[in-house]
Order: C-alpha cells, then structure tokens, then sequence
C-alpha cells in the first residue's frame, strides 16, 4: 500500500443554512458523486476503494462505497463530523495506489439505510406484490429487482415499489434518497415519505410521457410538488440515478384536539444528482399551514404507472439496483453543493518555540492565527507564500 496522492474535497455550499437546533446527531453525510470525473480521475480505481477521505485535523471519515453501474460512476458517502462541516467544507483525500483495496467503513441498517439488489432479499425490505421479481443482470452478472405497474381496482394489494424499512427517522434529520436504476422510463412517480392507503406531505416526483397515458397527449414533463414548475427535458430513461431531498424546518408548534403538531418550511428537490452538471428541480413550501402530527419520515414509494409503450399492450417497469436513504441536514436544507477535487494547499504555517508547537497565536486578546483553520477565514492573518510552511520561531 503507497501514498500516491494528497488531494483535496471541496464543497461549496450556496444559500448555506445551520443545521436546526433540533438535529442531535454528531455526523453528516455528504454523497461524494463526481470524483471520478475530476481531473485526478487517472489515479482512482473505477471503484474508487483506494481513496481515504479524512477531515482538515486529518480524522479519517467512516465511508460507504458506492458501484459503478453502466454509464453511471462509482461514488462515496461519507460520515463527517458537524464541527468540520460549514458553508465551504473542506476534506482530504488521500489517494494510495490502484492495487489498493479498502472495505466499506460505514455500516448500513442504523442512519444510513439500503438494499442492493445484488445481495439482498427484496422480501425483507419492500411490501410483496405481483409486479415485484428478482432477474439476473447481464451487465454486471449481478441482478436487479423489476417492479411493474399492477392495477389492484379494489385496492387490496400495492400497484407500487414500497418499502417497509425506512419508517422512523426523525423529520428534522430531513431525509435524502438516492435511487440507481438498470431502467427507469415512461411515467413514474417517487414519494419519498409515503403511507400504504394514507395521505402525506413529503416531496413527490411525478414523471409523465403523456404519450404512454391513455388520453395520448405528446408531452414529456418532469415535476416536482414543491416546485411550482416543471421541466420537458429532465426524463429518468434508462440506466439511471434519482436523487430526491426533502427539508424540514419547524416554524411553529402546538397542539390540538388531534395531538401535538408541528408546522414546518418545506424544502424538495429531486435530479440526477450532487454534481455541478446534474439537472434538478427544486423548491419550497414557506409557512406551510399544514399541520403535522407525526414526527417521523414514513416510507419511499417509487411507483411504475400507466403503459411501457404508445401500443398500451404492457404496463410500465423499472428496474431497480439499489435504494440508499440517508439523513443529511446540511444537504437537504441548502442549494445544490458545488464539489470539486484539487491539490491539497498548504495556507498557513505552523507557529512553533523549539519543539513546541502553538496552534493559536494571540494578540493581546484577539485571535491572530489558528493552525487548524485551513482556509484562514476570519484569521486576520495573511501570510505571503514564500513563507508558508516554514518553521518560524515567531511568538505574539
């Protein structure tokens, strides 16, 4: 194992927003999805397992590797500490060599929830229904679980993929899903905090091909219940994956004869990713009357509807690889992160008085240097390049 590279993440939040007061967790999650696109992609395995991914104090983060599917790349989530995480996030990345192999560090089934259709029994995670199959996939030699649109007139029985393991995380944890598929088309619906024979308030994606609908109207539109809008050109076809966030921020509390409420602003988007190039939808729900009585996110439905082709002789598939849902506070309540990979900077210098090393330096009672701080934001020191990293006997 060789230390090829020292390279740095850097994650630019727009509209940066605190998480809520109300969120205890220690940890973030940011879904890293376009490393492999970076102008280091040469040094990275295709599955990206010989990267480490560490903070600025140089902690190494708990990370979950994500494959690769067709024309769809490898990424990362990974666990970061909220004291390390502020509007421009900064992380490191040590690169080792291509032969290097690293395992998952993050462990599903507790904040970070999923199935994979390669290993998991589709039984023990999504409501079974006749439309459900599992099938051998020619493109990994893995498989794929197919849900197809059923129409159940009574009722009885699901017409849609819905889970049965995502019930539970608190709504102020806000909630973040991310959905890779061998084949998504047509119409298709994804509510991402949805009841079996309920109503919810969770964002909705809503996919139309008018012309798979019986009334043969020739529209393709992609909306999104928050948005007051919708795109012609954002279309789930084919391999692809789905990203869908949705934001709670309570505003107002209380109770009634029904019980304890809360009222909340709502931030949805859905797109094809975290990258500066994927395409979304987003919007907001400011002051949202609505009053909610249950805390916890409910289930994901992700729903195959109407007909595979104009001829209306089959109705609608997809076909999933795999479901990860995780909370992410900081994600889901900003804009779209602007995530880059660069050489790591050294923008400051260590202050030492022999072999001691001060990691603050102070005048008088005001800060003038923090070590720690690798972007120097608010330091009030600027130090000249040719004396970066060099180690000066200086004291204050």
């Amino acid at each position: 194992m060789t230390l090829q590279k020292k390279l740095q993440i850097n994650i630019v939040m727009s509209n940066y927003a605190q998480r809520s007061g109300s969120y205890s967790s220690s940890y973030d999650y940011i879904y890293l999805d376009n490393l492999a696109s970076s102008s280091f992609s040469n040094l990275f395995r295709g599955d990206l397992k010989n990267l480490k991914i560490k903070t600025v104090n140089n902690t190494e983060c708990s990370v979950l590797y994500i494959p690769s599917y067709g024309s769809q790349p490898s990424a990362i989530l990974v666990r970061v500490p909220v004291g390390q995480i502020s509007q421009n996030t900064k992380l490191l990345l040590d690169v080792h060599d291509t032969g290097t192999v690293f395992s998952s560090t993050l462990t599903t089934g507790s904040d970070v929830l999923m199935f994979d259709a390669n290993s998991d029994t589709f039984s023990q995670f999504f409501m079974n229904y006749s439309g459900l199959s599992i099938n051998n996939d020619s493109t990994d030699n893995g498989r794929f679980l197919r849900a197809r649109f059923v129409p159940s007139l009574d009722g009885s029985s699901p017409t849609s993929l819905f889970t049965t393991f995502a019930s539970g995380q608190s709504l102020s944890n806000n909630r973040v899903t991310v959905a890779r598929f061998k084949r998504i088309s047509g119409c298709v619906d994804v509510n991402d905090n949805a009841t079996y024979h309920g109503s919810t308030t969770g964002s909705v994606m809503m996919q139309v091909d008018g012309s798979l609908t019986p009334y043969g109207i020739d529209t393709k539109a992609t909306s999104l219940n928050w948005a007051g809008g919708d795109k012609d050109y954002l279309m789930f076809n084919g391999a692809e994956t789905l990203v869908q966030v949705s934001s709670w921020d309570a505003y107002n509390q209380g109770s009634d004869s029904e019980g304890n409420y809360k009222q909340y602003h709502i931030h949805g988007r859905v797109g094809t990713g975290f990258s500066s190039s994927s395409d979304y939808l987003e919007g907001f729900s400011r002051n949202n009357p609505t009053k909610i009585y249950d805390n916890n996110f409910a289930e994901v439905e992700i729903s195959p509807t109407f007909f595979e082709t104009a001829e209306f002789e089959d109705y609608n598939y997809v076909d999933l690889k795999w479901l990860l849902i995780f909370p992410s506070p900081i994600i889901a309540a900003n804009g779209i992160p602007q995530i880059t990979v660069t050489e790591r900077t050294k923008t400051g210098i260590r202050l030492y008085k022999g072999s001691h090393e001060y990691t603050k330096a102070y005048r008088g009672s005001t800060l003038m240097w923090n070590a720690n701080d690798d972007d120097m934001d608010d330091t009030g020191l600027h130090i000249p390049d040719k004396i970066i990293n060099k180690n000066w006997d200086w004291m204050f």
